[in-house]
């Protein structure tokens, strides 16, 4: 199923309706976008190509969601079984490990009604359940077929199927969020995720440090001074710190407990220092700070690190993606003055120059950490 995540330059439609100028392939990273139904939960996405469309100066990034892999990862292994007469059912057996031989752990019972499937029967043994194999025949039910299953939701079934069905984020069925990409038209691309939400490290702020810093003290003297008392106290509330003193006066900041948290999600390059985006609980971007390295405690600034560690060469992809923007009304420009169709190879090289420079930028960053621990020891 593919889904555009919209990107629009001016106004135009969110799908080109002209000829495409070109279709760029973009990354091969697993990405991770926010569910918006569920606070903390996130799935994964592939990005596939960018497609610009001059004619109505709208670019697209076709993205793909990619379906749970929970079970595979455990091991197990599917397979097909056509119905042998029209009567009968076609079947989805899972058995773990590579041995088709050994007797199934799970089996699929469906049927094909007109443009959809219906299902008649899924079982799993009961040691072998809560690890996705239910989800992983249905998906591999729809894969093999191009066909979805129709809903289940509101029938009358078993306790577990209930649950089952009832899930709003199971990856399957004609109303699952897999299954509406209008429901992921408006997702931008500092919507997108280098890891699921709850792999993205949380920051937390040096409350001493800002205290300390020019920032710090402007927010003390305008509360204080009566210059603007909430807007003093705003700039130290969005890092997640609070006020303290005596006699109505602020004296310094201390971490909110109560605070939620922010969480890294990339990092912008191009910054001198380099800084962080955050994002909410949700997975939202969080367009109100954008902080250095520096300003952590330290367990938030080794815990950005070694995430970037992890995630590096994903990363550098979402900082070069960035570029799309000012390159494409470039492109734009030279179509209407010179009437000349946009250039892929040009795009294409000023992501390999950007890709290079982030990567060089949190190498820089994780080296001179190492240095900093080093010269501790």
């Amino acid at each position: 199923m593919d889904v555009y995540l919209n990107r629009t330059l001016e106004l135009g439609q969110k799908l080109p309706y002209g000829a495409c100028d070109f279709k760029l392939p973009v990354s091969h990273h697993r990405y991770h976008l926010g569910n918006p139904s569920r606070v903390g939960a996130s799935f994964p996405v592939k990005l596939k190509a960018a497609v610009y469309c001059g004619e109505t100066e709208v670019l697209n990034i076709v993205a793909e969601v990619l379906p749970s892999t929970k079970a595979q990862e455990l091991g197990y292994l599917f397979k097909y079984q056509a119905a042998l007469a029209a009567d009968e059912p076609d079947r989805i057996l899972a058995y773990m490990g590579s041995n088709p031989q050994a007797e199934p752990v799970g089996e699929l019972t469906f049927q094909s009604m007109g443009a959809y499937l219906v299902d008649q029967d899924a079982q799993v043994a009961f040691e072998h359940q809560r690890r996705g194999i239910a989800t992983a025949m249905y998906q591999q039910a729809e894969a093999l077929t191009g066909k979805q299953f129709l809903s289940r939701v509101g029938d009358v079934l078993t306790l577990d199927g209930a649950a089952f069905w009832g899930n709003p984020d199971r990856p399957f069925g004609v109303d699952a969020l897999y299954s509406q990409p209008r429901r992921l038209l408006w997702i931008n691309l500092a919507d997108l995720m280098a890891a699921p939400l709850k792999e993205l490290p949380k920051v937390v702020f040096d409350a001493d440090r800002f205290t300390r810093s020019a920032s710090g003290q402007r927010c003390i003297e305008m509360t204080n001074n009566g210059g603007g008392p909430r807007l003093g106290l705003q700039e130290a509330r969005i890092r997640g710190l609070v006020a303290r003193g005596q006699e109505g006066k602020v004296e310094s900041f201390v971490n909110d407990p109560h605070a939620a948290p922010k969480l890294m999600r990339s990092v912008l390059c191009a910054e001198q220092p380099p800084q962080l985006a955050l994002s909410n609980p949700r997975g939202l971007p969080d367009a109100t700070i954008s902080p250095p390295l520096a300003v952590l405690n330290e367990d938030s600034r080794e815990e950005v690190l070694h995430f970037i560690g992890r995630h590096l060469h994903a990363l550098a992809e979402l900082h070069a993606l960035e570029i799309l923007h000012p390159q494409l009304r470039v492109l734009s420009r030279q179509q209407q003055v010179h009437r000349e169709r946009g250039d892929p190879e040009n795009l294409s090289h000023a992501l390999d120059v950007r890709r290079t420079q982030a990567i060089s930028v949190m190498t820089d960053m994780l080296e001179k950490e190492a240095e900093f621990h080093a010269s501790r020891m």
